[in-house]
């Protein structure tokens, strides 16, 4: 009777906290608001001002095309220096009027020639003679220069140029010689020497046209050939004809007035051929042509030496990760691409900024080069000069911003179910944005983020707002307010407490029979959900105990070493703290101790596995036929390294139980134990570990408890120079929290943490 009666209290009291619990349940829900690291990531350009000079020489050149980087690029300077000046090719025509023929035939005259009046050194490439041909031609007939006879005013026997006749119908016909001809000062002949035409063979005529009448060259003698000698014919009655020549001596700028056209301005070279322009001008081009005039209007030919200034706006990427940080990090990349033999940058930064530095990595790490480099603080700018800046490498500069502050205004901070949240702000100075995210208990978004842009200035406040559901979840909502402009950000915060009050009610007899009826059947229910629930909170508590564990034995683990159990012959070994070992001698001592007190360690009534403990180190020795494993660490380990260390053994048997019985002093075949070691003991979280995949965090799903523990990572590496960290640095000492680790393990099981040996 006595334990029956126990029984029915028990069922009455489990019966009323059950209609309690329907009763609460009825007219309220319960959640306890979660603690979000939340955080917005923006962008902005910053302009990079490159500058670089472009020295070079040509020679022998007609024009002046100046390539650029790219049309993007300014010139602020031009300065310039002209040698060696000559005028270019031109046509010079001598005589080009009349209607006389003078013919040349195998009947009579077998050549004619008229005067050449040379007055300055002259290269002759060819000339134009106006005539015609009549016939076929069957012997060659030539145009040639000859020297002049002064006794006897006609052609010498010296032949300076020569070229086959090309005539046809009536007209100017070019003559191009086989070679240039210089010519000195002087007179000379052009003749055309048919002197190989022979009759009946060749009954070809050929006609040059000449002025009988009313020429200005009236000093000019024409001559004809005969078949034995040349003879004069006449004078002031020349034949018509242009040279095809270059004159062959340099000029004083000055002398021809030589003009450059920079930017549809005109500026004169100077007498010593050299010419400065302080000018900023936009070409829009990548070749920048700079127009050559002179009062001959003649193409130029010179040498040509210049420096000139260029300079550009490079636009970078910056981004920032704005959270509830007292300062802001910015992280630039410039794509810096070195242009001319002289080239640097300069960088403005905002006045907000502060702690500038600079990393460049050449594919040896990152280096941090701001002693380096130009910096002022009080202009607020940095200066790249020409010897840092090194091709094909990747750069980062990383500054601080202090978190803005933004004037808030709360009416309230409890609501009801229905009830409106308010929240006002007054922005800063315009432009930037504004972002709203209001967080609900169970640390997820209550709606989607609302920005606004700010491209004036407010006199009000901006109102934001949301509006509760009917039937909200008790507990703690939290504002976030991120305001970001295009060089500064910063984030304020406001939690807000959603009460839900109960509500009084009544019910009918048939409904509350109802409810003791389904009361019972809950109480049996509750005490079968009591003990699973009891069950998986223990078995989740020894989940976390055990990840716990395991991560402390590892941060305590200073060196590993397996040897032959026979011989004490050490195998392998691994440290994992700063201080040497010497593994055989470590090995050896094992193997002779007599008089140490020795512990047998219990695990599951079988084991293998002694500790020792001297001076302030522990060392653990399991043995499994010829293996002995020596583990040396800081503390005593957890029972679950003591079921992991025989594992290892018996694995380490396993694979490489004959290698040592053979073993002769080749350790070199046991570098597979590593992996062994990382399989049972996860050895690696003591390995260095880099950050990949940084580029592609936008496509990987990354929560902010994730992006808490890479900004930690950046940090670290920044901050130490280096492209790798250690757990340890992530890890407070002796405090290896479950969420901790669980959170870098996804990291790594995501391949944005990994092993960086």
């Amino acid at each position: 009777m006595k334990k029956v009666y126990k029984s029915g209290n028990f069922i009455i009291g489990i019966t009323f906290m059950t209609l309690l619990l329907l009763s609460l349940i009825y007219s309220t829900n319960f959640a306890n608001a979660q603690n979000n690291d939340e955080i917005l990531e923006t962008h902005s350009n910053f302009p990079m001002l490159e500058f670089a000079d472009n020295i070079n020489t040509s020679n022998g050149i007609s024009s002046i095309d100046i390539s650029l980087p790219s049309v993007s690029w300014n010139i602020t300077n031009i300065e310039m220096n002209f040698t060696d000046v000559k005028l270019g090719k031109e046509i010079k025509t001598v005589e080009e009027s009349g209607q006389n023929i003078h013919r040349i035939d195998s009947r009579g005259k077998l050549g004619y020639g008229v005067e050449i009046n040379i007055i300055e050194p002259t290269i002759l490439f060819g000339v134009y003679i106006y005539g015609y041909i009549t016939g076929t031609p069957r012997q060659p007939v030539y145009v040639q220069i000859q020297g002049y006879n002064i006794s006897t005013n006609s052609p010498d026997e010296n032949i300076l140029g020569n070229t086959v006749i090309n005539i046809s119908t009536p007209g100017w016909h070019q003559q191009i010689f086989e070679y240039e001809v210089p010519l000195s000062p002087g007179n000379y002949y052009l003749v055309i020497n048919g002197s190989e035409l022979t009759f009946p063979t060749d009954k070809s005529d050929y006609n040059w046209l000449f002025n009988g009448s009313g020429s200005i060259n009236t000093n000019l003698h024409t001559a004809f050939y005969d078949g034995g000698v040349w003879s004069e014919e006449d004078v002031g009655k020349p034949l018509l004809y242009k040279l095809f020549q270059r004159v062959d001596r340099s000029f004083n700028p000055e002398e021809i007035n030589m003009t450059l056209d920079i930017d549809r301005s005109l500026f004169s070279i100077s007498g010593n051929g050299s010419i400065i322009v302080n000018k900023n001008i936009s070409p829009n081009s990548d070749v920048f042509n700079i127009p050559i005039y002179n009062n001959r209007s003649i193409e130029l030919l010179f040498d040509l030496s210049f420096h000139i200034k260029l300079q550009n706006f490079l636009n970078t990427e910056g981004f920032v990760f704005i959270q509830e940080n007292p300062a802001n990090l910015w992280t630039l990349n410039p794509e810096i691409s070195r242009y001319y033999c002289n080239y640097s940058i300069k960088f403005i930064y905002p006045n907000s900024w502060y702690n500038i530095t600079i990393y460049r990595n050449s594919g040896i790490g990152w280096e941090n080069i701001t002693s380096d480099i130009i910096k002022d603080p009080i202009n607020h700018f940095i200066f790249l000069p020409n010897n840092t800046i090194i091709e094909d490498i990747d750069w980062e500069i990383t500054a601080n911003s202090p978190n803005i502050q933004l004037p808030y205004d709360v009416q309230k901070e409890k609501f009801n179910p229905g009830q409106e949240i308010q929240f006002s702000v007054l922005p800063p100075i315009p432009p930037g944005n504004i972002t709203f995210r209001l967080i609900n208990t169970f640390g997820y978004p209550a709606q989607p983020d609302e920005t606004y842009v700010i491209d004036s200035i407010e006199t009000e406040d901006l109102k934001l707002n949301y509006t509760l559901p009917s039937n909200p979840h008790e507990g703690n909502y939290k504002a976030y307010v991120f305001w970001n402009n295009a060089t500064d950000a910063g984030v304020i915060t406001q939690k807000f407490q959603i009460i839900v009050q109960s509500v009084p009610f009544t019910l009918d007899p048939l409904t509350i029979f109802g409810i003791v009826l389904l009361a019972l059947g809950l109480s049996a229910f509750s005490i079968i959900s009591y003990r699973t629930i009891k069950k998986i909170r223990t078995r989740k508590i020894e989940e976390e105990q055990k990840i716990f564990s395991k991560c402390m034995d590892i941060m305590n683990l200073d060196y590993l070493i397996v040897t032959n159990k026979n011989s004490g012959l050490s195998i392998y070994e691994q440290k994992f703290a700063i201080k040497e070992l010497n593994g055989t001698l470590i090995s050896g001592f094992l193997q002779a101790i007599s008089s140490f007190g020795i512990e047998l360690m219990k695990v599951e009534n079988q084991s293998q596995t002694i500790k020792l403990e001297y001076k302030d180190s522990i060392v653990l020795v399991s043995e499994f036929i010829n293996i002995r494993l020596i583990l040396i660490m800081k503390e005593s380990p957890s029972k679950y390294l003591l079921y992991s260390l025989e594992d290892l053994a018996y694995d380490t048997y396993k694979n490489y139980g004959n290698m040592i019985d053979q073993f002769n002093g080749d350790v070199r075949q046991f570098k597979g134990i590593e992996d062994l070691l990382i399989k049972h003991l996860n050895v690696s979280i003591l390995y260095p570990l880099k950050l990949v995949n940084i580029d592609k965090l936008e496509k990987i799903r990354i929560y902010p408890s994730e992006k808490s523990v890479i900004n930690t990572a950046i940090s670290i590496m920044n901050k130490n120079g280096t492209k790798f960290f250690y757990l340890k640095d992530l890890i407070p000492e002796k405090t290896c929290s479950p969420k901790d680790i669980e959170i870098i393990l996804k990291l790594i099981e995501k391949n944005i943490f990994q092993v960086a040996i």
